[in-house]
């Protein structure tokens, strides 16, 4: 993806969701996309995978490239056909996500019968090996449930097994262990590092769970307001991380070491989408904010030591300070 930019229509006006956004991810790697609800996280996925709804949503510039064969220049139809056999999709809400009306194994095999022709006893077959992949217990009975006879951990099983029908080479999880219990979330990002593992996949892993992150993660790439602020690899970017956001982030997470007191936040709010504030986006929470924060274009990318890059006037200054 380079230089991607996605844009609402709304009755107030043109919300920029997504400004400019650049990052890559190779197999077998696992990139970890970061960040406050609303930066762009999640939208930035849906334009991977051709599910904006347009209108109200439009992709204003930028390529999108996978192996070197461009998407946003297909149709629609291609375009989904295309993310279908190649890149995957883990979706935030599994109970959303799964028709209530269908059983599991149904809907596990539909790409497979429709693009493959699978027969009804195919498809059965394969769907029990997608639930045994994904280890839920008992899956040849299991397959001929309902989403609301599973569990919630369960449910993201299935959903993880839906996305790898098709043997993806990328893919994308949003959000995966949303409304989990601690030790359902440990369960599935271990399953879904085993799978990665064992099919050299690229992994696009949008989360809030820093300490998520920080386990299963290669690169880190932190959105604000739409544009990637920071960029590196994981172990850098939480030693020393280059912008005052990032390092806002990290000090906001509670720790074993720190008992008593309050936990640290960052002081006010994302912005307005309609009314960014000129200069850096973030300038109105940070604390290292000068005159040259306030005014002007947003900050350029800053090229860093070690393949890293921030969006900050002063990032060599935070990282020294880390």
């Amino acid at each position: 993806m380079t230089d991607l930019v996605v844009e609402f229509s709304t009755a107030d006006g043109v919300v920029r969701a997504v400004d400019g956004l650049t990052y890559s991810v190779d197999a077998g790697r696992t990139l970890a996309i970061v960040g406050e609800s609303g930066s762009g996280k999640s939208v930035s996925s849906l334009a991977v995978m051709g599910l904006l709804q347009s209108p109200p949503a439009r992709i204003a510039g930028g390529s999108i490239r996978f192996n070197g064969t461009e998407l946003l220049t297909m149709s629609r139809k291609q375009h989904r056909a295309y993310c279908g056999e190649h890149i995957g999709m883990v979706f935030q809400d599994a109970l959303a996500a799964l028709n209530p009306v269908y059983t599991v194994g149904w809907q596990l095999t539909e790409a497979l019968r429709a693009r493959h022709g699978f027969s009804r006893r195919q498809a059965r077959t394969r769907a029990i090996e997608l639930l045994d992949m994904v280890k839920v217990p008992a899956a040849r009975q299991r397959v001929s449930e309902y989403p609301h006879q599973f569990s919630g951990g369960m449910r993201q099983r299935v959903m993880i097994a839906m996305a790898l029908a098709m043997d993806p080479e990328v893919l994308i999880a949003d959000e995966p262990t949303t409304a989990l219990d601690v030790t359902v979330q440990a369960q599935i990002m271990t399953l879904l590092a085993e799978i990665q593992a064992e099919r050299q996949m690229g992994l696009i892993l949008i989360t809030h769970d820093l300490g998520v992150v920080a386990t299963v993660a290669d690169q880190v790439t932190v959105m604000y307001a739409g544009r990637a602020v920071e960029q590196a690899p994981v172990l850098e970017a939480y030693g020393s991380p280059a912008h005052p956001y990032t390092k806002a982030l990290l000090q906001s997470i509670p720790r074993l070491d720190r008992k008593g007191g309050e936990l640290e936040v960052i002081p006010g709010r994302p912005p307005d989408l309609l009314a960014v504030p000129a200069g850096c986006p973030f300038h109105p929470r940070c604390e290292r904010a000068e005159d040259v924060c306030r005014t002007g274009a947003p900050p350029p990318v800053v090229e860093l030591p070690g393949g890293r890059s921030a969006a900050c006037h002063f990032a060599q200054e935070v990282m020294t300070d880390a």
